[in-house]
């Protein structure tokens, strides 16, 4: 019989006969007595050097045999408690080897069944003769049930197969399996125990049907979009009975957990709607300062306001400017639209107010990105010495700062108006209030032309109301919201409390560090510019000449022209090099070349594109919707016939000579020369006021209501001046003129 190989503190734990009971005194007399010794196998197997028994003298090799064997008879005893070379598994996942991944429960809950497995299968081998006799005892004892039920259930958990219906209730575990985990457990301790991960069934583990649906539903097109439609289509197309589509449906949405969900992810989605969905990187904002960054943008406010021009409704654009580090909202402007007026504007109002930033941050819109701003001579930011970054298009997200705070302050502004409009609304409530202001416009189309007056829907307030509530509700956001992004107060009376963007621009503000404009440097600075070329005395700038005598000294020369957006009656020149040259006024004003004519500011030539844009998408509608009123020409006789001939009587050549002389065709007309078939109630009027003898009873009856009708009344002017006007008395003439 072979005998174990103990630890110091093993063999004092046994409380043999003649031997020591300390940890300290048995591996002394153990070196006294020169016992062969050998460093303990297996990285979590106890660890020290451990002793072979058989070197211990006869009466201590005796007892511990009759304590083995004790042991072994004793029913109930957990196999993990016997001291004989006892494994164990990781006191904590904090023991993880560097190549190794945490397991999960199940997995760990495993490998612990197989050591209590292992640990058993030691215990025997003391008393079988050796690990092969201890084994197929194992192996037998557990086909027969015949060991304690906590090391059966210990069984049941580490072989990892289901119980069946009517199976005896011991385990069948072979000896190869058992022999496995030992070997495995000496190499690498209780890791090697694990069970292998499952292997992740792709897609091409799945049934040819299915893999048509799931490779199809694995697009951004529009056809993949539902799994019903596409389960449907792949249906048709193998040619089964469309009774079997919901069969292949529930096949596919039960493999569909199969699919890497990142890559179906980045096949169903493109764009933004894409990065919302995949991970994401934290920008993180504990080192900035106030001013660093300023992140700029505009927003469609989610409301209509009375256009400050002709009062109808609109959607005006505002655009903010908020600082980083403190998520104050520094400066803001309103517009028409998106523009880079509006960014100016909004540019001009934070540096005015909070000085000039290190960097702003926006997106790639129209009008954050034109060359006022970007252009490396004239351009507004580089004037200021501002580094200027741009967002990725199409991904709103690396800005999502400002993006998150629309909704605290300008969607809780515009839902205080009753044209709210944002994706939240009451469908039904919309829907009446758009109504309401589409009758409000139909009856100031009619007051034109009736002079009656039209009462205004109370609903849309106007711009000055609109600017007002915009100023109240960054005033309220800045004083009175608590950013979750900003630290918390240490002490007072809002003590646990996040700070407000206020607070935090006032705690973190350095005014040495701040750089302020005073008023002739903002008045100079944020007039824009463009390079234009000098010539005879004039520069040009939409499409208007300003002219001074001394432009002379920069003649053919390039130079820079600053304009006001809101006056073009003048313009001041620089050169590139920053030196002035002089202020040239409008050709048509006083001190100008040219003949007198109205000159054209900065913003009445951005509105004038904005309408001439509206107008052309328009017109292109009206276009699209009167080709539905056009005739659809009859297809073509299947063969030409020429009346008097027959084709086959004549050459060709002759043919054709005797076609080209056929006359057009004239428009049809009635006895008397009158048309069968007038293009308009106007065309009729016209040739019946200048064809009187014509006049039946039933066109007198139809010029009498034509003359009292709206469209005689919008065209009176007209046939006045043409004579045809129809007079006061009708019995002034008869019917037949």
């Amino acid at each position: 019989m072979s005998t174990p190989w103990l630890t110091a503190a093993e063999l004092a734990a046994l409380g043999l006969p003649d031997w020591p009971g300390s940890e300290f005194r048995s591996r002394a007399k153990l070196v006294a007595l020169q016992v062969p010794s050998r460093v303990r196998e297996g990285r979590f197997g106890g660890g020290g050097r451990e002793y072979d028994t058989a070197a211990l003298p006869v009466g201590v090799r005796r007892a511990l045999l009759a304590h083995q064997v004790q042991r072994a008879a004793t029913p109930g005893q957990a196999p993990e408690q016997v001291p004989t070379a006892v494994a164990t598994r990781p006191a904590s996942l904090a023991e993880v080897p560097a190549d190794k991944r945490p397991p999960s429960k199940a997995e760990a809950a495993c490998a612990d069944a197989r050591l209590a497995l292992v640990n058993h299968a030691k215990t025997l081998a003391t008393v079988e003769g050796g690990m092969t006799h201890a084994i197929k005892r194992l192996v037998r004892d557990l086909a027969e049930a015949a060991v304690p039920e906590p090391l059966l259930e210990q069984a049941r958990i580490a072989h990892q197969r289901p119980r069946q219906a009517g199976a005896p209730e011991g385990v069948p575990i072979s000896e190869r399996t058992l022999f496995r985990w030992v070997g495995d457990h000496r190499k690498a301790g209780w890791w090697a125990l694990l069970p292998a991960p499952a292997p992740k069934r792709g897609l091409g583990a799945v049934a040819d049907d299915v893999a048509l649906v799931l490779r199809r539903y694995s697009s951004a097109t529009g056809a993949a979009r539902n799994l019903t439609d596409v389960a449907r289509a792949i249906t048709a197309e193998l040619g089964r009975p469309f009774d079997e589509a919901p069969v292949l449906y529930e096949r596919a949405r039960r493999a569909l957990p199969k699919l890497d969900k990142t890559a179906l992810i980045k096949a169903r989605h493109t764009g933004a709607e894409r990065a919302a969905k995949l991970p994401f990187k934290r920008r993180m904002t504990d080192g900035l300062a106030p001013n660093d960054v300023w992140v700029i943008d505009g927003h469609t406010f989610k409301a209509k306001v009375r256009h400050p021009d002709h009062g109808q409704p609109f959607a005006p654009e505002v655009t903010l400017a908020i600082d980083v580090a403190t998520r104050k909202v520094v400066g803001w402007s309103v517009s028409l639209s998106e523009s880079t007026i509006a960014v100016g504007d909004c540019i001009r109002f934070s540096v005015a107010t909070h000085g000039v930033p290190g960097i702003v941050y926006s997106d790639n819109g129209s009008g954050e990105r034109a060359k006022v701003f970007d252009c490396p001579v004239v351009g507004l930011f580089a004037r200021l010495g501002v580094e200027h970054r741009l967002g990725i298009p199409g991904h709103p997200q690396g800005h999502g700062l400002i993006e998150r705070s629309w909704q605290t302050h300008m969607l809780r502004a515009a839902r205080r108006y009753a044209t709210y409009q944002g994706g939240d609304v009451d469908d039904r409530t919309l829907r009446n209030v758009t109504l309401e202001l589409e009758r409000e416009q139909r009856a100031l189309k009619r007051a034109e032309s009736g002079g009656e007056v039209v009462r205004l829907s109370g609903k849309v307030p106007s711009w000055q109301q609109f600017i007002g509530d915009v100023a109240q509700a960054v005033h309220t956001y800045n004083a009175e919201h608590r950013h979750r992004g900003l630290p918390k107060h240490a002490e007072g009376a809002a003590a646990g409390r996040h700070l407000t963007p206020d607070e935090a621009w006032a705690a973190m503000l350095v005014p040495e560090l701040q750089v302020m404009l005073d008023a002739g440097a903002l008045r100079t600075m944020f007039r824009p510019s463009v390079l234009r070329v000098a010539q005879r005395g004039e520069v040009r700038w939409l499409n208007q000449h300003y002219y001074s005598p001394d432009l002379m000294q920069v003649d053919g020369e390039q130079v820079r022209v600053d304009y006001d957006i809101h006056d073009g009656s003048r313009v001041w020149v620089w050169t590139p090099g920053g030196e002035f040259v002089c202020e040239a006024v409008h050709s048509a004003a006083a001190g100008g070349n040219a003949i007198p004519y109205f000159p054209v500011s900065a913003v009445q030539a951005a509105r004038e594109r904005r309408v001439q844009g509206i107008v052309k998408r328009r017109q292109a509608q009206i276009d699209t919707a009167e080709r539905e009123l056009q005739a659809v020409l009859p297809a073509p006789a299947a063969e030409f016939q020429i009346p008097g001939f027959q084709a086959n009587d004549l050459p060709a050549v002759e043919i054709a000579e005797r076609v080209e002389r056929i006359e057009p065709s004239t428009p049809a007309t009635l006895a008397g020369g009158r048309p069968s078939v007038f293009d308009s109630a106007a065309d009729r009027y016209e040739w019946l006021m200048q064809h009187r003898a014509a006049w039946s009873p039933e066109d007198a009856a139809w010029l009498a209501a034509y003359a009292a009708s709206a469209d005689y009344d919008g065209l009176r002017s007209y046939y006045a001046s043409r004579g045809l006007a129809w007079p006061d008395d009708p019995a002034a003439f008869n019917a037949a003129g």
